[in-house]
């Protein structure tokens, strides 16, 4: 395979000069397209598809923790808990389903595809911040792959939690070299199989369950705490939206766009009710447990060795596989970056970074409240971008304005700043200041609706701004 650096007219892509649709894309081979356009003689594959491979994305322990948040920490009951989590998580992945459709179209990945959009230097911002997701999504998958192996081995000692972190960011860089089709294979049978242990675990657990545990927060308090839960689950899905079109631009361009929408939403619903549900019911197992040491402990407590170990291994596993993901998308944004790394220099410096992040998570940070952070930082931009484009891609394609997609993506971005609820995400560093905001988020009862308002605003300047200057 002849590898050549070639420079377009908006930067640096990896181009095979002999590639062929086998070779291409092919299980168990070293993917050869970069940010290039897939060509049609390489392009295979159907919508349904999207559904395995989202599934595969979704059906871990990171959204059994994500609902577990909603009972453990924020107050919710088991079945409004539900709710919550069906509403944020059908909600962004509409929106992830939509954003797919951009691969079909152009073949390309999807901070590239963004380069009509928002300019080549404007993409540089998302890209910046995509890699900012890949690395984080890698410190995650690392530290919850860690914590389920610092179980297998007879408990949550930090030191021993973080002796994993190294080992997993190792195993996960290690076998990252790998591209899209290796990634769909093993997402779909990785997810079949984790579904099969998480099922047997759940049955062996029901009879422990308080399946009418109802809420803690009550009042006026309430509508905050459903709004947080809703929040945490549109941000949990909201993380991959500039990962979309990496995994649907070998789709043929044909293809249908309601097709496209449809099998992101299913793959990703599914799983987040389905290993919602159990994640809201594990805290109501042993409640205290849960809360100072997490649902994995629970598990670990409250069942024989025989059961949760297949589990755990499988946690540990599933988190390395997870981590696919991250560092594939993380070496086609440094290459649309311009930045010129090798696919193995990109998983290897993702690595690095990904596990100093996870280091911070085990050993100074709370790991729930860091998480927490994480998803809020997400919430911010991502809602945002993707709504200018969506409105670039269905309503105004073909006609690129590079300065009002940047400013309508930075006017919805520093809106919502204002609702942002601060004391939520900087509650690990102990005593927070009394910030500008408390007395509106103090009347919104500590919903941040931050991310919705984002979306909103970025909308309305850019659907307006297009309508009042259409050229």
């Amino acid at each position: 395979m002849n590898l050549n650096w070639v420079m377009p007219a908006e930067g640096w892509a990896i181009s095979d000069t002999a590639s062929t649709s086998t070779a291409a894309d092919a299980f168990g081979e070293v993917e050869s397209h970069g940010i290039d356009p897939i060509p049609a003689a390489d392009r295979h594959g159907v919508p349904r598809e999207l559904g395995f491979l989202w599934a595969g994305a979704f059906v871990n322990y990171a959204s059994l923790f994500t609902a577990s948040l909603l009972t453990t920490y924020y107050g919710l009951g088991v079945w409004d808990g539900l709710i919550a989590t069906a509403l944020g998580t059908v909600a962004a992945a509409l929106i992830l389903g939509l954003l797919s459709n951009t691969g079909p179209r152009s073949g390309l990945p999807q901070i590239v595809y963004t380069r009509g959009i928002f300019g080549l230097r404007g993409s540089y911002i998302g890209g910046a911040l995509t890699l900012f997701l890949a690395i984080g999504w890698f410190a995650v998958d690392c530290v919850i792959a860690a914590q389920a192996g610092a179980q297998l081995v007879g408990g949550g000692n930090r030191l021993v939690t973080f002796a994993f972190v190294l080992v997993i960011a190792a195993m996960s860089v290690a076998v990252a070299v790998f591209g899209h089709q290796t990634i769909k294979v093993l997402e779909t049978y990785g997810a079949i199989a984790f579904a099969v242990l998480v099922a047997a675990l759940f049955l062996f657990l029901a009879p422990q369950f308080d399946w009418n545990h109802r809420p803690a927060a009550s009042g006026g308090d309430y509508p905050g705490a459903f709004v947080l839960g809703f929040m945490t689950c549109f941000a949990l899905v909201a993380s991959w939206y500039p990962f979309a079109s990496d995994y649907s631009r070998y789709l043929p361009a044909s293809t249908s766009t309601r097709s496209v929408t449809f099998w992101p939403v299913v793959g990703v619903t599914l799983p987040m009710l389905l290993l919602g549900l159990f994640g809201l019911l594990l805290p109501t197992i042993d409640a205290d447990l849960a809360a100072s040491q997490g649902v994995l402990a629970v598990i670990s407590a409250h069942t024989p060795v025989w059961v949760a170990a297949p589990f755990f291994v499988f946690v540990v596993v599933g988190e390395i596989w997870a981590n696919y993901l991250d560092v594939y998308t993380a070496g086609l944004v440094s290459l649309a970056m311009g930045i010129k790394l090798r696919r193995w220099q990109a998983a290897l410096a993702c690595g690095l970074l990904g596990a100093a992040l996870a280091t911070y998570a085990v050993l100074i940070s709370d790991f729930h409240l860091a998480y927490e952070d994480f998803l809020i930082l997400t919430y911010l931009w991502a809602p945002a971008w993707a709504a200018v484009v969506l409105l670039s891609f269905f309503v105004f394609e073909g006609k690129p304005r590079p300065a009002l997609a940047l400013a309508a993506w930075g006017a919805g971005t520093m809106v919502s700043l204002v609702f942002v609820n601060y004391g939520n995400l900087f509650s690990n560093l102990g005593a927070a200041p009394n910030f500008f905001n408390a007395d509106l988020i103090g009347s919104l009862r500590g919903a941040d609706l931050s991310g919705l308002v984002s979306a909103i605003v970025a909308a309305g300047v850019y659907w307006g701004a297009r309508r009042l200057r259409p050229s």
